[in-house]
Protein backbone atom coordinates (compact mmCIF):
# COMPACT_ATOMS: atom_id res chain seq x y z
CA UNK A 1 0.00 0.00 0.00
CA UNK A 2 2.71 2.45 0.77
CA UNK A 3 4.79 1.53 -2.25
CA UNK A 4 1.25 2.58 -4.56
CA UNK A 5 0.92 5.69 -2.77
CA UNK A 6 4.92 6.69 -3.30
CA UNK A 7 4.35 5.11 -7.40
CA UNK A 8 1.28 7.24 -7.30
CA UNK A 9 3.04 10.50 -5.78
CA UNK A 10 5.86 10.02 -8.12
CA UNK A 11 3.63 9.80 -11.55
CA UNK A 12 1.96 13.81 -10.85
CA UNK A 13 5.40 14.83 -11.66
CA UNK A 14 5.79 13.02 -14.82
CA UNK A 15 5.74 14.77 -18.29
CA UNK A 16 4.52 13.03 -20.88
CA UNK A 17 6.14 14.36 -23.84
CA UNK A 18 9.42 14.34 -22.48
CA UNK A 19 8.50 10.64 -20.80
CA UNK A 20 8.19 9.80 -24.31
CA UNK A 21 11.33 11.41 -26.10
CA UNK A 22 13.08 9.54 -22.91
CA UNK A 23 11.70 6.44 -24.06
CA UNK A 24 12.87 6.79 -27.58
CA UNK A 25 16.15 7.71 -26.55
CA UNK A 26 16.28 4.83 -24.19
CA UNK A 27 15.82 2.67 -27.28
CA UNK A 28 19.41 2.69 -28.39
CA UNK A 29 22.50 0.72 -27.17
CA UNK A 30 26.00 -0.97 -28.27
CA UNK A 31 23.91 -3.73 -30.06
CA UNK A 32 21.38 -1.21 -31.81
CA UNK A 33 22.78 1.87 -32.73
CA UNK A 34 20.29 3.12 -35.49
CA UNK A 35 16.76 2.91 -35.86
CA UNK A 36 13.96 3.59 -38.73
CA UNK A 37 11.19 6.35 -37.96
CA UNK A 38 9.00 3.07 -38.54
CA UNK A 39 11.09 1.51 -36.03
CA UNK A 40 11.03 3.59 -33.40
CA UNK A 41 7.23 3.78 -33.78
CA UNK A 42 7.36 0.13 -32.99
CA UNK A 43 9.87 -0.14 -30.05
CA UNK A 44 8.33 3.08 -27.99
CA UNK A 45 4.67 2.07 -28.90
CA UNK A 46 4.23 5.48 -30.37
CA UNK A 47 2.03 6.22 -33.07
CA UNK A 48 4.25 7.70 -36.00
CA UNK A 49 2.90 11.01 -36.03
CA UNK A 50 4.13 11.68 -32.63
CA UNK A 51 7.24 9.80 -32.96
CA UNK A 52 7.94 11.79 -36.04
CA UNK A 53 7.19 15.40 -33.99
CA UNK A 54 9.75 14.01 -30.89
CA UNK A 55 12.33 13.01 -33.29
CA UNK A 56 12.48 15.96 -35.38
CA UNK A 57 12.56 18.06 -31.81
CA UNK A 58 15.46 15.70 -30.64
CA UNK A 59 17.00 16.19 -34.42
CA UNK A 60 17.25 19.87 -34.10
CA UNK A 61 19.05 19.80 -30.46
CA UNK A 62 21.70 17.58 -31.81
CA UNK A 63 20.22 15.07 -29.92
CA UNK A 64 19.40 12.41 -32.66
CA UNK A 65 21.23 12.69 -35.88
CA UNK A 66 19.63 11.72 -39.20
CA UNK A 67 21.38 9.98 -42.09
CA UNK A 68 19.43 11.48 -45.20
CA UNK A 69 20.08 8.56 -47.65
CA UNK A 70 19.22 5.45 -45.81
CA UNK A 71 16.21 7.71 -43.69
CA UNK A 72 17.48 6.00 -40.34
CA UNK A 73 18.27 7.43 -36.69
CA UNK A 74 21.42 7.73 -34.50
CA UNK A 75 21.90 9.33 -31.68
CA UNK A 76 23.82 12.74 -31.91
CA UNK A 77 26.79 14.69 -31.08
CA UNK A 78 24.63 16.18 -28.30
CA UNK A 79 24.94 13.13 -26.12
CA UNK A 80 28.37 12.76 -27.16
CA UNK A 81 28.57 15.75 -25.56
CA UNK A 82 27.24 15.42 -21.90
CA UNK A 83 28.60 11.68 -22.05
CA UNK A 84 31.86 13.64 -21.79
CA UNK A 85 30.58 16.17 -19.15
CA UNK A 86 29.68 13.25 -16.90
CA UNK A 87 32.86 11.44 -17.47
CA UNK A 88 34.79 14.30 -16.63
CA UNK A 89 32.91 15.14 -13.31
CA UNK A 90 33.50 11.64 -12.15
CA UNK A 91 36.70 10.78 -12.70
CA UNK A 92 37.91 14.80 -12.41
CA UNK A 93 38.50 14.34 -8.23
CA UNK A 94 40.04 10.79 -9.14
CA UNK A 95 42.34 12.13 -11.41
CA UNK A 96 43.43 15.52 -8.89
CA UNK A 97 43.62 13.37 -5.86
CA UNK A 98 47.42 12.45 -6.00
CA UNK A 99 48.75 16.08 -7.68
CA UNK A 100 46.52 18.08 -5.01
CA UNK A 101 48.10 16.52 -2.35
CA UNK A 102 51.52 16.19 -3.75
CA UNK A 103 51.13 20.23 -4.58
CA UNK A 104 50.21 21.08 -0.76
CA UNK A 105 52.81 19.14 0.54
CA UNK A 106 55.19 20.60 -1.10
CA UNK A 107 53.73 24.00 -1.14
CA UNK A 108 52.14 23.82 2.09
CA UNK A 109 49.69 26.09 1.44
CA UNK A 110 45.82 25.23 0.43
CA UNK A 111 45.32 24.21 -2.58
CA UNK A 112 41.94 24.35 -4.48
CA UNK A 113 39.80 23.01 -7.14
CA UNK A 114 36.91 24.42 -9.17
CA UNK A 115 34.51 23.94 -12.00
CA UNK A 116 31.72 25.83 -14.09
CA UNK A 117 28.65 24.72 -12.76
CA UNK A 118 25.04 27.00 -13.36
CA UNK A 119 27.37 29.79 -14.62
CA UNK A 120 29.11 29.75 -10.95
CA UNK A 121 32.17 28.67 -9.45
CA UNK A 122 31.77 25.22 -7.51
CA UNK A 123 34.38 24.09 -5.59
CA UNK A 124 35.22 20.19 -6.41
CA UNK A 125 38.15 19.67 -3.40
CA UNK A 126 40.26 20.94 -1.30
CA UNK A 127 43.42 20.62 0.30
CA UNK A 128 43.87 22.68 3.43
CA UNK A 129 47.79 24.54 4.20
CA UNK A 130 49.89 24.91 7.15
CA UNK A 131 49.25 27.75 9.14
CA UNK A 132 47.09 29.98 10.86
CA UNK A 133 45.49 31.40 7.62
CA UNK A 134 41.94 29.74 6.57
CA UNK A 135 40.51 29.28 3.32
CA UNK A 136 36.68 29.49 3.62
CA UNK A 137 35.79 27.64 0.53
CA UNK A 138 34.86 24.22 1.17
CA UNK A 139 33.74 21.26 -0.92
CA UNK A 140 30.70 22.39 -2.56
CA UNK A 141 30.24 25.82 -1.96
CA UNK A 142 29.78 28.34 -4.85
CA UNK A 143 30.48 31.77 -5.49
CA UNK A 144 30.53 34.19 -8.72
CA UNK A 145 32.43 32.62 -11.27
CA UNK A 146 34.23 36.33 -11.11
CA UNK A 147 35.49 34.88 -7.60
CA UNK A 148 38.81 34.96 -7.36
CA UNK A 149 41.76 33.04 -8.64
CA UNK A 150 40.01 29.87 -10.22
CA UNK A 151 36.65 31.78 -11.56
CA UNK A 152 38.73 34.27 -13.67
CA UNK A 153 40.84 31.03 -15.17
CA UNK A 154 37.56 29.19 -16.05
CA UNK A 155 35.99 32.67 -17.28
CA UNK A 156 39.31 33.15 -19.34
CA UNK A 157 38.23 29.85 -21.26
CA UNK A 158 34.96 30.97 -21.94
CA UNK A 159 33.41 32.25 -25.14
CA UNK A 160 32.85 35.84 -25.06
CA UNK A 161 29.11 36.10 -25.43
CA UNK A 162 28.94 33.90 -22.65
CA UNK A 163 31.07 35.77 -20.50
CA UNK A 164 28.69 38.53 -21.08
CA UNK A 165 25.91 36.34 -20.25
CA UNK A 166 27.37 35.64 -17.24
CA UNK A 167 28.38 39.15 -16.12
CA UNK A 168 25.00 40.47 -16.84
CA UNK A 169 23.31 37.64 -14.64
CA UNK A 170 26.31 38.18 -11.83
CA UNK A 171 27.59 41.84 -12.11
CA UNK A 172 31.22 42.23 -10.68
CA UNK A 173 31.09 42.77 -7.32
CA UNK A 174 34.41 43.72 -4.96
CA UNK A 175 35.02 41.32 -2.50
CA UNK A 176 37.71 43.18 -1.47
CA UNK A 177 39.19 46.83 -2.15
CA UNK A 178 41.29 45.19 -4.61
CA UNK A 179 38.59 43.46 -6.65
CA UNK A 180 38.29 44.57 -10.13
CA UNK A 181 34.89 45.75 -10.80
CA UNK A 182 35.39 47.67 -14.12
CA UNK A 183 34.70 45.08 -17.11
CA UNK A 184 37.19 46.36 -19.51
CA UNK A 185 39.46 45.96 -16.83
CA UNK A 186 38.18 42.58 -16.18
CA UNK A 187 38.43 41.71 -20.29
CA UNK A 188 41.71 42.76 -20.47
CA UNK A 189 42.50 40.49 -17.16
CA UNK A 190 41.45 37.94 -18.88
CA UNK A 191 42.53 37.96 -21.87
CA UNK A 192 46.41 38.10 -19.96
CA UNK A 193 45.27 34.88 -18.19
CA UNK A 194 44.32 33.29 -21.78
CA UNK A 195 48.06 34.59 -22.84
CA UNK A 196 50.02 33.65 -19.92
CA UNK A 197 48.46 30.50 -19.28
CA UNK A 198 47.51 31.32 -15.13
CA UNK A 199 46.38 33.54 -12.87
CA UNK A 200 48.27 35.43 -9.97
CA UNK A 201 45.61 37.71 -8.33
CA UNK A 202 47.28 40.10 -5.10
CA UNK A 203 44.15 40.10 -2.33
CA UNK A 204 41.32 40.38 -5.00
CA UNK A 205 38.93 38.20 -3.30
CA UNK A 206 40.41 37.56 0.21
CA UNK A 207 42.44 40.15 1.86
CA UNK A 208 45.85 38.72 2.90
CA UNK A 209 45.53 36.57 0.23
CA UNK A 210 47.57 35.82 -3.29
CA UNK A 211 46.43 33.49 -5.33
CA UNK A 212 47.97 31.37 -8.21
CA UNK A 213 45.87 29.12 -10.58
CA UNK A 214 45.92 27.70 -13.95
CA UNK A 215 43.27 25.46 -15.97
CA UNK A 216 42.79 21.60 -16.38
CA UNK A 217 41.67 20.59 -20.13
CA UNK A 218 40.39 16.77 -20.51
CA UNK A 219 40.57 14.23 -23.63
CA UNK A 220 38.12 16.89 -25.78
CA UNK A 221 40.76 19.97 -25.44
CA UNK A 222 38.68 22.13 -23.62
CA UNK A 223 39.22 23.70 -19.95
CA UNK A 224 36.94 22.50 -17.36
CA UNK A 225 38.59 23.01 -13.95
CA UNK A 226 40.92 25.35 -13.12
CA UNK A 227 43.02 24.35 -10.21
CA UNK A 228 44.90 26.89 -7.36
CA UNK A 229 46.90 27.84 -4.42
CA UNK A 230 46.28 30.53 -1.91
CA UNK A 231 49.65 31.72 -0.75
CA UNK A 232 49.07 34.30 2.72
CA UNK A 233 50.88 37.89 1.50
CA UNK A 234 52.83 38.06 4.67
CA UNK A 235 55.06 35.18 4.39
CA UNK A 236 58.79 36.17 3.76
CA UNK A 237 60.65 35.85 0.36
CA UNK A 238 57.08 36.24 -1.43
CA UNK A 239 58.19 37.96 -4.44
CA UNK A 240 60.86 34.71 -4.73
CA UNK A 241 58.26 32.31 -4.35
CA UNK A 242 55.42 33.46 -7.10
CA UNK A 243 56.93 32.02 -10.13
CA UNK A 244 58.39 28.84 -8.26
CA UNK A 245 54.91 28.62 -6.91
CA UNK A 246 53.03 29.24 -10.59
CA UNK A 247 55.17 26.71 -12.29
CA UNK A 248 54.53 23.80 -10.08
CA UNK A 249 50.50 25.08 -10.01
CA UNK A 250 51.11 24.80 -14.24
CA UNK A 251 52.95 21.00 -13.77
CA UNK A 252 50.16 19.81 -11.18
CA UNK A 253 47.31 20.95 -13.50
CA UNK A 254 49.00 19.37 -16.76
CA UNK A 255 49.51 15.96 -14.85
CA UNK A 256 45.87 16.50 -14.38
CA UNK A 257 44.57 17.32 -17.50
CA UNK A 258 46.84 13.74 -18.94
CA UNK A 259 45.31 11.83 -16.53
CA UNK A 260 41.82 12.81 -18.17
CA UNK A 261 43.40 11.54 -21.21
CA UNK A 262 44.63 15.25 -22.69
CA UNK A 263 47.56 15.05 -25.01
CA UNK A 264 49.70 17.95 -24.71
CA UNK A 265 51.34 18.11 -28.37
Amino acid sequence: MKRQKIEKRLNIYKVQALDRALDILDSFSFQKREFTLTEISQLTGLNKTTAKRLVSNLTSRGYLRQDTELKRYQLGLRMFELGGIVFSSFSLRKAATHPMSQLQNTTECTVLLGVVMDDQLVYMDKRDGIGMIRISSDIGWRRPLHYGMLGMVLMAHLPPDKVNDIQKKYPLTAHTINSITDQHAFSLRLEKIRKEGCVIEWEEAVEGIVGIAAPIRDYSRQVVAALGVALSKGQPNLEKKLQETADLVKRTCDEISSNLGYLKI
